[in-house]
């Protein structure tokens, strides 16, 4: 191992997708109180819960392909 190599900081995608949720959340809260509308709570939940689902495997996908590219650009040690 080479220690002069400086690890990449991670995106924190779990962070990033709860604090969507939580402004969405929020936002749909607000809307409802000052525009007086109402929607289906439950389904929005569903549907907020399954659209954060699908933010984090999109997040997923990107971070394997980014650490598949970099294991793909070091080097062979077995050299």
């Amino acid at each position: 191992m080479n220690s002069d190599q400086q690890s990449e900081a991670k995106f924190p995608a779990g962070t990033l997708v709860f604090g969507l949720i939580l402004v969405v959340v929020a936002l749909a809260t607000l809307s409802q109180t000052l525009f007086n509308w109402h929607f289906d709570t439950p389904l929005f939940f569903i549907a907020l819960v399954a659209l954060a689902g699908v933010g984090m495997i999109f997040a997923g996908i990107s971070s394997a392909r980014k650490a598949s590219a970099k294991n793909s650009e070091l080097p062979s040690q077995n050299d």
